[in-house]
């Protein structure tokens, strides 16, 4: 009788334990998304009938001492080499104070692609990729500080290419397609200017998005196709290297994407159908880059990177939400 009494109290303490652990995860879980929580009430208005949540596979406060790899690669496996003449480091990629930071270095020797001995890359930036890929309709968004280089600081969508056969002049040939949707390309200092053609001149200080359907048929050159905005209320936006702002959209459905700066909306992009009725329908991964532009021919020197501080992009944080029905 005694043993029995024993048992049940130790299966009793084991149960408590398991509680205990179980309510544990869950207080830190809830505090780990409740500003994500909290800053749904700044988001757009939900259609009715439906309610933002959070969607945590691409949310990150990065609050922690380190990247979190669950969630993200230090170095995107989608794209492992940068345009020259900076490639991607995953050493240029941490995690402190609360701010996911890219720091963009010299290279010294130089390299080829992969890391290899070679003279293609003389700098390096970094590229963050998320782990997940379905990142679908929803709303993203990050709070950032860019670099004070000419060097980009970003955060877009993409997917890879899927092949698809179709006829043409009577034949069947294979053609490929892929997405981009980006949400903020900019830099903190534009240094080359067309004075002929200068639509860079504030490339710094404007809400600089964009949607790309790339295509290629068998035997022909890759095109990108990308689409003008509409319903536009501003481009401008505050200078994006002096202080942190949130860039954000709305991936409304496969044909409509909204685009927020400081959660205030700014204008619309419609993806082209020209290939497709139903052009950004399928899912992508995230993507956040600090990469050189072929556009910017004054790419920072070893002196222009020396201050640890205005060579770092700071991500505050990245949140990603989804509509669901109310009644869920």
């Amino acid at each position: 009788m005694g043993k029995t009494v024993l048992y049940l109290f130790a299966a009793s303490l084991v149960l408590s334990s398991y509680t205990i652990n179980n309510d544990d995860a869950k207080n830190k879980k809830d505090k780990q998304y409740s500003l994500a929580e909290e800053h749904i009430k700044n988001l757009p208005e939900a259609p009715e009938g439906y309610k933002w949540v959070v969607n945590e596979d691409y949310t990150d406060e990065f609050n922690g001492r380190r990247l979190n790899t669950a969630k993200w690669h230090a170095k995107s496996p989608y794209w492992t080499n940068g345009r020259p003449p900076a490639t991607f480091k995953a050493e240029n990629v941490s995690v402190k104070k609360g701010c996911l930071r890219i720091i963009n270095t010299v290279l010294s020797p130089t390299e080829g692609l992969d890391g290899k001995p070679g003279d293609k890359y003389s700098l390096a930036g970094g590229a963050v990729a998320s782990v997940k890929n379905q990142a679908h309709y929803g709303y993203y968004e990050a709070r950032m500080k860019a670099s004070l280089t000419t060097m980009s600081s970003t955060f877009w969508l993409s997917n890879r290419p899927v092949m698809k056969e179709i006829m043409k002049g009577g034949k069947k040939i294979k053609t490929w397609s892929s997405q981009e949707l980006d949400i903020i390309e900019t830099m903190g200092i534009i240094r080359s200017v067309n004075p002929d053609n200068p639509w860079n001149k504030t490339w710094n200080m404007q809400m600089n998005s964009n949607t790309h359907y790339w295509y290629q048929e068998q035997g022909g050159k890759r095109t990108d196709n990308t689409a003008k905005r509409s319903d536009v209320v501003s481009y401008m936006t505050d200078p994006s290297a002096e202080d942190f702002h949130t860039y954000g959209c709305w991936w409304v459905d496969a044909n409509t994407v909204k685009f927020y700066y400081d959660g205030k909306y700014m204008y619309t992009i419609k993806p082209t159908t020209k290939y497709s009725d139903t052009p950004f329908d399928r899912p992508m991964f995230i993507h956040i880059v600090t990469e050189t532009y072929n556009w910017e021919k004054q790419v920072p020197t070893a002196e222009d990177l020396k201050d640890k501080d205005k060579s770092t992009t700071y991500y505050d944080w990245v949140r990603a939400y989804k509509l669901v029905p109310i009644d869920e």
